[in-house]
This record gives C-alpha cells, sequence and structure tokens, in this order.
C-alpha cells in the first residue's frame, strides 16, 4: 500500500503538468489526464493496494485531482509557457512506465518540461 500513496502523491507533483482521452488543451486538463493515467496505471499494477486507498480508478482520479488539479498548481512559473505537446509526451511516457516505477514513485523525465 505504500507505493500506490507513494506514486499518488508523485502524480501531485506532476499538477504543473477523468476522461480516457488525454486532454492537453490547457494545464488543468493535463493534470486531470495525467492524473487518470496514474490511477489506471496503480490499479493495473497494484490492484488490491490501490482498491484499499482509492476503492476505483474514478475515486482516485476524483480524490487526486481535487487536491492536485487546481489553477494555482498548474500555473507555470513566471518566465515559463505551458506546452501541451510536451504535457502530452509526459501523460504518454507515465502511461507506459513499468509496474516497478510506478511503485517507486519515479517520474517519466518529460514531466520536467511542461513549462518551458
Amino acid at each position: 500500500m505504500r507505493r500506490v500513496v507513494l506514486a499518488a502523491l508523485v502524480v501531485a507533483a506532476v499538477s504543473g503538468c477523468s476522461s480516457s482521452s488525454n486532454n492537453t488543451s490547457d494545464p488543468v486538463s493535463a493534470c486531470k489526464s495525467a492524473i487518470n493515467a496514474v490511477c489506471t496505471k496503480l490499479f493495473n499494477c497494484y490492484p488490491s493496494e490501490a482498491a484499499q486507498v482509492y476503492t476505483n480508478v474514478g475515486t482516485c482520479e476524483t480524490t487526486l485531482s481535487a487536491t492536485g488539479c487546481t489553477t494555482a498548481n498548474t500555473t507555470c512559473p513566471t518566465g515559463k509557457t505551458y506546452n501541451s505537446s510536451n504535457a502530452s509526451q509526459c501523460i504518454t511516457d507515465y502511461s507506459k512506465q513499468s509496474c516497478t516505477d510506478v511503485g517507486n514513485g519515479t517520474v517519466p523525465t518529460s514531466c520536467s518540461n511542461i513549462c518551458t
């Protein structure tokens, strides 16, 4: 269960970065898409542990989006601009992560380039 919590906290940290498609039209939508990718991966990799924490993918998304995907948390730092292509790559990379990387809370390298 520790792995599930750690991975969920990592995705909240990606907030600068609900549906099955990757909507990267704006930072908040990209954040929600990233959380969808991570919650889906958590339940695929660690179904019983994830269910103990979130019950299901939808609850995982709702819980993490409510606290992580706010305008304040997704605004790029001064002098940086949101890049939707880079956000899309981040989401894709989360979806392709191994269960080991998800469990270890590894953030894909591409996710550090959402604000350029």
